[in-house]
């Protein structure tokens, strides 16, 4: 599939998403605390705060609640997921596919949580947006690991489907073109979600927008031969693992 393409069916599963998004996005939330919680042992320099592939800004008011004098700068592809954002927020539509905008330079801090493998290039993006950082300012990223979703993958060994999840990113890509001395934190964590059955699993990918795939759509026969060799808990339920690293790079 075609880039382009691609992007646009990334684009249209999450503007058809936006609407129902924050109920379904327990994850995302689960992250974004945590990226709060490191922003507060930070020294950050005054300056514009930026929240790239917001979304319906489930990061940016996180920080907002804990940092009450922010107000963050939240940029999406999506207008109807940043139509969610507050009425008040500083919102921009931008594809985050392509360098930023010429008026983000020498910020303090860039957050994205859940953003970047659904970039064409991470590795090159980061880069950019570690560039329009000041001197001292932090670049704080949360993404699933290409470790994550190992139920999922060992099933379709299992009943020879096709996995047709993201490929998601190998952490030391993200990372190989900064300098150690630029690295300020890095670190994996584990998140299990439960399912009542496969089916309900899939739903949830739909409900946040997120079941983009360059693989063919999956047959009924494909679900069923899932479901039934899913590994399963003791009240036949189901889980999905995912290893989310956050890092944190800081411009010297």
């Amino acid at each position: 599939m075609k880039n382009n393409i691609w992007n646009e069916t990334v684009k249209n599963n999450f503007n058809n998403a936006a609407e129902n998004y924050l109920g379904y996005s327990n994850i995302q939330r689960h992250f974004a605390e945590k990226i709060v919680s490191l922003l507060k042992i930070l020294s950050i320099q005054k300056g514009e705060w930026i929240d790239l592939g917001s979304g319906t800004g489930l990061l940016a008011d996180e920080i907002e609640k804990e940092f009450s004098k922010k107000k963050i700068t939240r940029i999406d592809f999506s207008k109807k997921m940043l139509l969610q954002n507050k009425e008040s927020s500083k919102k921009i539509l931008w594809d985050l596919n392509n360098c930023l905008p010429s008026s983000i330079i020498n910020c303090p801090l860039m957050t994205s949580n859940f953003c970047i493998h659904w970039l064409d290039n991470p590795e090159k993006i980061i880069k950019d947006w570690f560039s329009k950082l000041r001197c001292g300012g932090y670049l704080i990223i949360s993404y699933p690991t290409i470790n994550s979703f190992p139920e999922w993958k060992q099933t379709c060994k299992e009943t020879n489907v096709e996995y047709s999840g993201l490929k998601f990113p190998l952490s030391k890509n993200i990372i190989k073109n900064f300098n150690s001395d630029e690295i300020y934190f890095s670190n994996k964590y584990l998140y299990v979600e439960n399912f009542p059955d496969v089916y309900k699993l899939f739903r949830s990918i739909v409900n946040v927008g997120a079941q983009s795939t360059k693989s063919k759509r999956k047959k009924v026969s494909e679900l069923k031969e899932m479901q039934k060799f899913w590994s399963k808990k003791e009240n036949n339920s189901v889980n999905l693992t995912w290893e989310i690293n956050i890092q944190i790079l800081k411009k010297s």
